[in-house]
């Protein structure tokens, strides 16, 4: 029986002998026949190069080493009609009288047909084949009625931008791609081809533009559909708000420039999970549909959907189909895709709702694309009783022509979490810690440069920051972010991010105005609320903040001497500008310390011999925060062998091999004065890895802050610290791209316990009414929460394909933080972000009045950036945070010409009355673009 294709002999690139051979299968009791056909033709030449065309193959009329001659081309057509009527006995139910009808041809095709042609004569031979052509022919006959399901079909090739090669390889990969997809196209008219990431075509616009206009051309011809939506496919669980949308801008403006063309489909076959502020996202870049396929891969529970509406945060629905990829457009896959799953179980679930499906044919991760034997194939399943309507259709108009037919489709609101591959959230330290710091400077960079132009009067230009954007915008392709990839794709990520962060932060010191040193220093708070957290400055021996600060002088975990000042106001898109003077900090203490009680100003809190919290009452509830587990902030260590997909796993019994194993060796404490509390442990995790860290506790802060470096050294191991608390919550608040998601902390059904492993971003929060608390963090995206306990993931050792694991010296912080008042803003979101924006500190004196302030502390301005197009007019982009209608104002420092709401693509949507106090209505989590010009 023949199930897999062509041999990979077939059509092959080399010159040789021609010679064609009949295969039969077996014949049982008339019940079941499968015949297959090998076609060899060894003159069909690949293109030499990506830009040459490669004729449509043209079979040779001879044989030169057999002594048989018959024409290939009646040779290889027969052979797709032996394929597809063989497939479709093998893929009916086994009671159908359409399979019983081509079982029955099958037999007088095996009757007529000789399987030896060395021992049969030419003409007998020749007038068998033909006689067997003739009699499959009339099966084409019996077409399909008019409620046959649709197998909507378009040539595709899922390419990984980097993964087991890196980008460099990748631009080879397009341009052989996507030439022989133009070459097709030449050879069959009905052929359609999707792109669907847009910076794959910037590579064949820089290294291939003949090869580029070709495309342009296909695309004029409506051959050859650009329709992505994104700049790269990224990752949906790590990618920061603002560089998630920014994917869609990028995405957008590139295939508008050079195709005349607005994406209206976001195609992400292969990420590990899909944020819910996508759809808002989406919406607000022109983007109608969504089409994904990882859903099905979940490993506990069947996705219950195949064509719904995704509701996202703040209400948005999209219109979302569960495509599939990497096929043949025949006719055994488009049943089983279609209306029977007996063979990948994943057929149409929602007979009711939709009867049409998508497949994507073509060979994928890799390159490649579909090759012409699947165009031949599904020229054959066209229409053919018993299978599914197949047509060829961009997908785009796919997606349209289902919104109009679907009846009643289901709602699905929230993330589309996929059951698998939680390791991605932690894989690669220095890759996911790198991408949050660049994300930063990013940020901080872009309102400078905003804040310098409008006040000097010349327009923001971005030029600069563009290379910086785009660079941070390929590493979060979703198999480098995710740390899934081959050792010389991290260490490309991890070099190109490095360098990305170091650029941005002496760009940050070329553009803000500040004065000569003379002894003073500027604090700059780039975020859109005050803030007045403890500042850490290099320490200059002899040397202390004028003002009567509180002040000590510290080391930090990392060996670097710093002066801790507490109480310095920095207001909203400020500065503050200190003054040193002669002097050292006082020498008294807030703290009282035993070696094993510690009083602060704000905790009682008993040590463990471990050095963990095995009591922390907080005195203003006198209320103990430990719960009835681990002690606060205890180290587990787990073996982590994942069934499959080393370094993309963790699998649900890893929480079986947890061990609290890990052995103090040192304690001491580091500093004691009027800001902080510290004391330095060091721990021997395993034989090989180790973790020295800093605990803080400060005098005006309930903050407890943990600065850690590891040195790892284990392969397949998993590293937690676990806050077991008393906080009573039957969900987690956990922080994602512009709001967050209310997880449950419950596993009472299947769908819950699948959430043992969970993404974050800054923060992770339970709280009652009136009392809650929050773990903070730098970059750490995966935690756990079961309860009342709260599992922060630190590192994985998952080593394949990166089979070095993630070995080296690891530098995070973290912070748990109980808080008055249940969650809110000023409790959680606005702290969660001050750990995380750290304060500029530029030498000299530069006098910053606040640049734009909102009235309210849930709205969060989450960018102040350069237009797209560099005019005198920049971006405000805000978000209403905690979930809750909001009205609220945005006042500037000075005057503005003129303000108006815009899409995310910036494009002008309403002028605004009021110009420098505007006035502003939020739905929960909505996203807002404002542009002001100047």
């Amino acid at each position: 029986m023949w199930t897999n294709g062509l041999p990979s002999g077939i059509f092959t690139a080399s010159h040789g002998n021609h010679y064609c051979n009949l295969l039969k299968s077996n014949v049982q009791g008339g019940e079941t026949i499968s015949i297959a056909l090998e076609v060899y033709a060894g003159h069909f030449s690949a293109a030499s190069a990506p830009l040459a065309p490669s004729p449509r193959p043209e079979f040779m009329n001879s044989y030169e080493s057999v002594d048989i001659c018959v024409k290939n081309e009646l040779m290889a057509d027969f052979y797709f009609d032996l394929k597809t009527f063989n497939q479709m006995a093998n893929a009916l139910d086994a009671n159908s009288f359409v399979r019983a009808h081509i079982i029955r041809t099958l037999t007088q095709i095996h009757e007529a047909l000789y399987y030896s042609p060395d021992n049969i004569g030419k003409e007998a031979f020749e007038e068998a084949v033909a006689q067997a052509s003739r009699l499959i022919k009339p099966l084409y006959e019996y077409t399909n009625t008019a409620l046959a399901p649709t197998a909507a079909v378009i040539g595709h090739s899922h390419m990984d931008t980097a993964w087991r090669w890196t980008i460099d390889e990748t631009v080879k990969k397009v341009a052989r791609t996507y030439s022989n997809q133009l070459n097709l196209m030449q050879q069959y008219p009905e052929y359609k081809f999707v792109q669907s990431s847009a910076y794959h075509g910037k590579m064949i616009l820089q290294h291939y533009p003949e090869l580029f206009e070709r495309i342009k051309t296909a695309v004029k011809e409506g051959r050859y559909e650009p329709n992505g939506a994104v700049w790269i496919e990224c990752d949906c669980n790590l990618t920061g708000g603002e560089m998630m949308l920014r994917q869609f801008v990028w995405g957008q403006r590139f295939t508008r420039e050079h195709f005349g063309y607005t994406s209206n489909v976001f195609w992400l076959p292969d990420t590990f999970g899909y944020s819910p502020s996508i759809p808002q996202i989406m919406k607000g870049c022109g983007v109608d549909y969504f089409l994904t396929t990882k859903m099905s891969w979940n490993d506990t529970n069947k996705f219950p959907y195949d064509t719904f509406y995704w509701q996202g945060l703040d209400g948005t629905k999209v219109l979302t189909h569960l495509n599939k990829t990497h096929l043949w457009p025949d006719p055994e896959t488009c049943i089983d895709s279609v209306q029977d799953g007996r063979r990948s179980k994943d057929a149409i679930t929602n007979k009711t709702v939709s009867n049409m499906r998508l497949l994507a044919y073509g060979y994928g991760d890799g390159g490649g694309g579909p090759q012409f034997e699947m165009i031949e194939m599904a020229r054959r399943a066209a229409d053919l009783e018993g299978c599914p309507r197949v047509e060829t259709m961009f997908v785009g108009d796919f997606m349209q022509r289902l919104e109009q037919s679907v009846t009643a489709p289901p709602v699905y609101a929230g993330e589309l979490y996929l059951e698998l591959h939680r390791g991605t959230l932690t894989n690669q330290h220095t890759i996911k810690r790198n991408n949050r710091l660049a994300e930063i400077r990013i940020h901080d960079l872009e309102y400078l440069t905003v804040r310098s132009a409008a006040e000097q009067g010349e327009a923001s230009r971005d030029t600069d920051i563009k290379p910086l954007v785009e660079t941070l915008l390929i590493n979060q392709f979703h198999d480098i972010l995710p740390g899934t990839s081959i050792p010389a794709v991290h260490d490309q990520s991890i070099a190109e991010t490095t360098e990305l962060i170091h650029t941005a932060e002496q760009r940050i010191r070329q553009t803000v105005p500040a004065k000569p040193d003379n002894g003073k220093l500027s604090v700059l708070n780039t975020l859109s609320f005050d803030r007045s957290d403890v500042i850490y400055l290099d320490y200059k021996e002899g040397l202390v903040v004028k003002g009567g600060y509180k002040q000590q002088v510290v080391t930090d975990v990392s060996g670097s001497r710093k002066l801790a000042v507490a109480g310095v106001q920095v207001k909203a898109l400020s500065s503050a500008v200190l003054e040193l003077e002669a002097g050292y900090p006082a020498a008294g203490s807030c703290f009282t310390y035993d070696g094993r009680v510690l009083d602060t100003p704000l905790y009682k809190v008993v040590l463990d011999e471990r050095g963990y919290m095995a009591s922390l009452i907080d005195k203003s509830m006198n209320r103990e925060l430990r719960g009835q587990g681990y002690a606060l902030n205890t180290l587990l260590m787990a073996e982590d062998v994942p069934t499959a997909w080393d370094s993309w796993d963790i699998d649900a019994d890893v929480e079986l091999k947890f061990r609290d194993n890990a052995v103090l060796l040192a304690s001491e404490v580091i500093s004691d004065g009027e800001v902080e509390f510290r004391i330095r442990n060091a721990y021997r995790l395993t034989e090989r890895s180790s973790l020295v860290q800093d605990v803080i506790f400060y005098a005006g802060s309930k903050q407890i802050k943990f600065e850690t470096v590891m040195d790892w050294q284990d392969d397949h191991r998993l590293l937690k610290t676990v806050f077991d608390t008393s906080i009573l919550a039957d969900f987690a608040r956990q922080e994602l791209q512009f709001g967050y998601m209310k997880r449950p902390t419950t596993r009472n059904t299947a769908v819950e316990q699948a959430k043992f492993e969970v993404c974050n971003h800054k923060y992770t929060d339970l709280s009652e009414n009136r009392y809650g608390a929050a773990i903070l963090n730098d970059c750490k995206y995966g935690i756990s929460v079961h309860q009342s306990q709260m599992g922060l993931t630190l590192h994985k050792g998952g080593c394949r394909p990166d089979y070095r694991g993630d070995k080296g010296l690891h530098a995070c912080e973290y912070a748990f933080m109980p808080h008055n008042g249940g969650f809110d803003a000023d409790t959680v979101i606005q702290p969660a972000y001050a750990f995380n924006y750290k304060p500029l500190l530029i030498p000299g004196e530069c006098s910053y009045a606040s640049f734009i302030r909102v009235s309210e502390p849930n709205v969060i301005i989450e960018a102040i950036k350069p237009c797209e197009d560099n005019d005198n007019a920049y971006i405000v982009r805000l978000y209403e945070a905690e979930g809750t209608y909001t009205n609220a104002a945005l006042a500037f420092e000075r005057d503005v010409r003129q303000a108006a709401v815009t899409n995310m693509l910036e494009e002008v949507q309403d002028v605004l009355a009021a110009v420098n106090d505007i006035p502003l209505c939020f739905k929960p989590f909505e996203i807002k673009t404002i542009k002001i010009s100047y």
